[in-house]
C-alpha cells in the first residue's frame, strides 16, 4: 500500500515553509520513526518522520523548495513487519575504524543528536537565566 507523506499542518499565520534538509532518496528503505526531511518556518524547524516502515517510491521535493501545508512531498510503499529486514545495529553498519562518509543516515543521526543537545543547552540556559533574575530581584529588594 502506498502512503502519501505530507507537510504537516502549520499554524494559521504561516502559509508556506521551506525544505531545509532531505535525508532520504528514492528506493531507500526507511523504518517507522526515521527522519525523512526538515521543514523550516519563520519560527521553527520541524523534523518530519516516517509513520510506517517501507520504501521511498517518489520524492517531489528538494532542499530549498517552498512547500504548503498538507502538500504531498513523497510516496512511501508501506511494508509489513514480516517483509522488513532486521534494522542494522551500530556494530553491523560500521567497522571498528572511524569513517567520514557523510551518508544520509549519519546526517540524520547527527542532526537528531545536535537537536537534543540544543534542547538541553536551551533548558540549562533558561534555568540559569531564571535563577539570575530571582537573585537580582532579591538583591534589589535587599533581602
Amino acid at each position: 500500500m502506498n502512503i502519501d507523506v505530507k507537510v504537516p499542518t502549520l499554524p494559521d499565520s504561516i502559509h508556506t515553509a521551506d525544505i531545509t534538509k532531505l535525508y532520504v532518496s528514492e528506493g531507500q528503505l526507511v523504518y517507522a520513526g526515521d527522519v525523512l526531511f526538515d521543514v523550516e518556518t519563520e519560527k521553527v524547524v520541524l523534523e518530519i518522520m516516517a509513520d510506517c516502515s517501507g520504501i521511498i517510491e517518489n520524492i517531489t521535493i528538494a532542499n530549498g523548495d517552498h512547500v504548503n501545508p498538507e502538500q504531498v512531498v513523497m510516496t512511501l510503499q508501506q511494508l509489513a513487519d514480516s517483509e522488513l529486514p532486521a534494522r542494522p545495529t551500530v556494530d553491523q553498519t560500521h567497522d571498528s575504524k572511524l569513517s567520514v562518509s557523510g551518508s544520509a543516515e549519519e546526517d540524520a543521526i547527527a542532526s537528531a543528536l545536535f537537536s537534543k543537545l540544543n534542547t538541553i543547552c536551551w533548558v540549562i540556559g533558561f534555568i540559569i537565566g531564571v535563577a539570575a533574575g530571582v537573585l537580582g530581584t532579591l538583591i534589589v529588594l535587599g533581602k
